[in-house]
């Protein structure tokens, strides 16, 4: 008599090793880091951004460069997750979430990049042409295709964690976590409070650690 084994979509997921673990925790926790030293930007009042740039450079700058850093750490471990998503048969979500996460962070890592280049202009000394050349990027179409793309990828994160909920790969908790986590570190990245760029990637890197422990 032949027996026919019947296996849950969870089951077929592919466990993660230790240093996918780590990069699923300590992506978010790079970006954490590097927005808790950032000055962030607010287009608001440039000349103060430039201002206080310029008296913590060095402390400003390596916060930007571990956010650019972060944000390709971020695109990894996105499609790490929407791999879990195409193991268990989901493969044109997981290709949208691929897509998606990879465009926002690109368009993040940009923001982090105009960051840098604020800090060199904040030495130049005709303050006032480069806080209009400031205000005319961020006025323009370019800028608004940049959070245009941000908002996609937030979008990609909430199907990602439905689809990660939904095919019980992780708890519901994690799936809710991974959602904000994911859309409010994306979104909030051209600042300007530090505490909530800071707590926006903590919760993504809650969500992340939830799932390497449920994968772990």
């Amino acid at each position: 008599m032949t027996t026919t084994t019947v296996r849950h979509p969870s089951d077929a997921r592919e466990r993660y090793s230790t240093g996918t673990i780590a990069l699923l925790v300590g992506a978010p926790l790079v970006m954490a880091l590097g927005r808790a030293l950032l000055v962030p930007l607010d287009d608001e009042d440039w000349d103060s951004v430039m201002t206080s740039m310029a008296a913590n450079s060095g402390r400003s700058n390596t916060g930007w460069l571990l956010a650019v850093a972060a944000c390709g750490l971020l695109t990894v471990t996105a499609v790490v997750l929407a791999h879990q998503l195409r193991i268990v048969g989901k493969a044109r979500m997981a290709m949208f979430v691929t897509i998606t996460t990879a465009i926002g962070w690109a368009a993040t890592a940009g923001t982090c990049l105009v960051g840098l280049y604020l800090a060199v202009a904040a030495e130049a000394p005709d303050r006032a042409a480069q806080v209009q050349v400031q205000q005319d990027l961020n006025d323009s179409a370019a800028a608004g295709v940049g959070f245009l793309m941000v908002v996609i990828a937030a979008i990609g994160y909430i199907v990602l964690a439905v689809g990660l909920a939904r095919s019980s790969i992780v708890t519901k908790g994690a799936a809710v976590l991974i959602a904000i986590g994911g859309a409010a570190t994306l979104v909030t990245m051209g600042g300007p409070l530090t505490p909530l760029l800071v707590l926006a990637a903590l919760l993504l890197a809650a969500g992340h650690g939830l799932a390497a422990r449920s994968e772990g």
